[in-house]
């Protein structure tokens, strides 16, 4: 099997993002992926930015299938954020605009790109990123020289295909987990908008509506609008469950394991060897740029720089409900030099509750499709291990193709 010794610099051209600046954000438009919108192998949506397309922003597109470095990020404490991640561009990014911070490189026509990117991943890139990254406690940074100048062994062009074709079959069985994922969230999520939005759940049509105007939110139909079903009263939200303050942990405390650190991120801030809140549980993120930020979790979590909800027999209501009320909360930050949102200020949150009977109706309805999601989480992180422990040995040559 042929091998030979490549310099990255020599097989790619690349593009760096554009600086967009946050008064150039737009309600709707294409959207802006930032180094916050990383994962561990993919980029995020959840929480997108989006600009008003441009003729001047028309280089910056990336499509998927597009190969991207992390030029600023963290270090090896956050592997979630680290300097130097590489991620592909998946379908649901396809046509979006690339951030500063981010290059994309594109390999020349002797060297496959799905190939290079695993070759990044096998081939200790990150590694080799943070062992040259310059910055402070908090930040890494690595310049394009040092990125360019990283070395790795690379097989003939017609093995290349092979080797790219054997781990795109895990990464594909992934991808399709995960929009099996995002389809089973909008379930739950259109029909909590047909019961407690546009008030259509069982039995509405024997219900009488009143008028009020929500304080907080708007609800109902264009027509009914300030109408609200009389069974059901607008109250705070520390009258159907509370959330409570996490326990901060810093990096030299982790100790390694399998346990996610929720913090202020988008993404943990590391990983734990043991947990402080048990099964499944919501969190808002505490402090800084993304406070407000509601997750859910359906594994034990150590909860750090955010505020943590468990209630299994209304834990789905309660997230969809916030979740709705998303733009209210972010919207609850306050603090000058860094922004907070406190447990307090999410407990006094006025919400409208339905009657107990159907709560616990939407809930017990719902819990089949995150049950299911947790079915699909487990099934991708054994699909992760397997690539995972295929990808060195292909690359190294020790398992033939």
């Amino acid at each position: 099997m042929e091998v030979r010794e490549v310099k990255l610099g020599d097989i790619i051209t690349y593009n760096k993002g554009y600086a967009f600046k946050s008064n150039e954000y737009a309600d709707k438009g294409k959207m802006v992926v930032r180094v916050t919108d990383f994962t561990l192998d993919s980029i995020s949506d959840n929480d997108a930015v989006y600009v008003s397309p441009e003729d001047k922003y028309r280089k910056f597109i990336i499509n998927t299938g597009d190969i991207l470095i992390q030029t600023v990020g963290s270090w090896a404490n956050n592997p979630n954020s680290i300097v130097g991640k590489v991620v592909r561009v998946p379908a649901k990014c396809d046509n979006t605009y690339l951030n500063q911070n981010i290059v994309r490189i594109i390999p020349n026509k002797d060297f496959n790109n799905t190939y290079l990117y695993y070759a990044l991943k096998a081939n200790k890139f990150s590694l080799y990123c943070v062992l040259r990254g310059q910055g402070a406690a908090n930040q890494a940074s690595i310049t394009l020289d040092t990125i360019f100048s990283f070395r790795f062994k690379a097989h003939a062009f017609s093995e290349q295909k092979k080797i790219a074709d054997i781990l795109s079959v895990y990464d594909n069985l992934i991808e399709n987990n995960n929009k099996r994922i995002h389809l089973l969230e909008q379930m739950a999520e259109s029909l909590y908008k047909e019961w407690f939005v546009r008030f259509r759940f069982p039995g509405y049509k024997d219900i009488e509506f009143k008028e009020k105007k929500p304080r907080s939110w708007k609800v109902g139909t264009e027509e009914k609008k300030h109408l609200i079903p009389s069974i059901f009263k607008y109250d705070e939200f520390k009258n159907i469950g509370s959330f409570l303050r996490g326990k901060n942990i810093t990096a030299a405390k982790m100790v390694e394991g399998d346990i996610p650190v929720i913090s202020a991120g988008l993404q943990p801030s590391g990983y734990h060897n043991e947990a402080n809140v048990f099964g499944e549980s919501l969190t808002i993120s505490a402090s800084g740029a993304n406070a407000g930020y509601l997750q859910y979790h359906l594994q034990d979590i150590w909860a750090a720089d955010c505020s943590y909800y468990q209630d299994d027999a209304i834990i789905w209501f309660v997230y969809n409900t916030l979740k709705f009320l998303q733009p209210v909360i972010s919207n609850l930050q306050c603090g000058a030099a860094q922004p907070h949102v406190y447990p307090k200020n999410i407990n006094k949150l006025c919400v409208l509750i339905p009657t107990e009977e159907l709560i616990y109706k939407y809930n017990d309805f719902v819990k089949q499709y995150y049950d299911e999601i947790k079915i699909l989480n487990q099934r991708n992180q054994l699909l992760t291990k397997q690539r995972d422990m295929l990808l060195p040995r292909l690359m190294s040559g020790k398992l033939e193709v």
